[in-house]
């Protein structure tokens, strides 16, 4: 599929937070490297008093060894990958929480550095089951391992701090995103580097990220548009035919996945790591906002969520650490989870659960149905939880 063409085609700036120095390569100790990465976390107490809210029940925990900074089901949902501070992505089965092996090489080993995202390739009918998941890390390692072979199938060496990788919806391609602004796209079948998407040199215009960069989702719908979002405020448009972003939303600042989305490319979610206007939707097309979505009784900064289905949406934070359930059609949270044990710095969605037909007697279902919600995981501090609502 022909990606590139050409074509031309706006940019505002608040600076970013102060940058933290780089971390080390080798020998960096744990409590370094995750103030790194997750350098606005508030420590919370070990103990913890879950409380369930709403339609919500909670059908597996695991303790992992370290802090848990990523997590991600495999294609077929039947193992949970999940990435910790000490460099090891741990592959859980979904069903029993049981480990079924660690994803690590000299390269981890030699050069301890947190996972910083784990993806797999979206499944479809040209590019099916793949039994990969492609790792980040905070030293700037770019990883695809399969898990049934337990071994790297290759790396890419980064010369900055990669927090992410967010993969094109159709071709073997994908971006990450790091300390240093740029927008990197790849070609995963040669393994190289097709373009950098970066601001200009023009400083008087928003038309690229001048901090720290930790969320990117590509349009559902277009082959060559995706959004990205980070610590400078911004979230950016970008058109992959063009080296600068093409539009802007002001008033985001990012710390996590909380970039997303609808599967009909109208709306983007926005979750913010900030106490006031956290969850906003905006229009696609005008980048106007549609919504902000009222913390309701829990307020929480935000580090990650997604639309869940079309009706409803997932996020989870910290201050309070929460993990919660919105009902898109009354803008409300329907259920959540408090008194975890840390933050919920990221989740992922589990298999879509089949619509149940309308009874005889035409007494409708609820337009929107919980019980539709997909299974979650999601993790905090050290644990892996998986939920269900119903």
């Amino acid at each position: 599929m022909a990606l590139f063409d050409n074509t031309p085609i706006e940019r505002k700036a608040t600076p970013g937070p102060l940058m933290p120095k780089e971390v080390n390569e080798v020998g960096t100790s744990e409590s370094d490297t995750e103030k790194q990465f997750t350098s606005s976390v508030k420590k919370t107490p070990k103990e913890s008093n879950l409380n369930q809210e709403g339609r919500i029940s909670i059908i597996s925990q695991v303790e992992g060894p370290k802090e848990a900074l990523c997590i991600k089901y495999n294609e077929d949902f039947d193992y949970i990958g999940v990435g910790y501070n000490d460099g090891v992505i741990r592959v859980y089965q979904s069903t029993t929480g049981k480990e079924a092996l660690q994803l690590s090489d000299d390269d981890v080993k030699n050069k301890r550095s947190p996972v910083t995202s784990i993806k797999h390739r979206p499944v479809s009918k040209v590019y099916p089951v793949t039994n990969c998941f492609t790792g980040t890390y905070a030293n700037g390692f770019i990883k695809c391992w399969n898990y049934n072979l337990n071994q790297c199938l290759y790396s890419i060496k980064e010369k900055r701090q990669t927090f992410g990788l967010t993969y094109h919806p159709r071709v073997p391609k994908f971006v990450t995103y790091g300390d240093d602004s740029r927008i990197c796209f790849y070609d995963e079948e040669s393994k190289t580097m097709e373009r950098v998407l970066l601001p200009s040199d023009n400083p008087t215009i928003h038309d690229g990220h001048t901090s720290r960069v930790f969320a990117a989702c590509f349009h559902p719908r277009n082959n060559y548009e995706l959004i990205t979002g980070g610590w400078d405020d911004l979230i950016h448009y970008w058109d992959l035919r063009q080296p600068h972003a093409i539009r802007h939303i002001s008033g985001i600042h990012m710390c996590g996945e909380g970039l997303d989305i609808n599967m009909r490319g109208t709306e983007i979610l926005a979750c913010a790591f900030q106490p006031s206007d956290p969850l906003q939707i905006f229009d696609y097309a005008s980048a106007k906002r549609v919504s902000c979505i009222e913390p309701d009784i829990y307020a929480c900064r935000l580090y990650c969520g997604r639309y869940a289905s079309k009706d409803f949406i997932v996020s989870g934070g910290t201050d309070q650490n929460l993990f919660r359930v919105i009902d898109m059609q009354t803008i409300t949270t329907v259920a959540n989870i408090t008194g975890l044990p840390g933050a919920v710095y990221a989740l992922d969605l589990g298999p879509v659960k089949k619509k149940v037909e309308k009874p005889k007697d035409h007494s409708a279902r609820p337009k929107s149905d919980i019980s539709l919600v997909p299974k979650i995981a999601f993790i905090s501090a050290k644990k892996v939880f998986q939920i269900e609502c119903y």
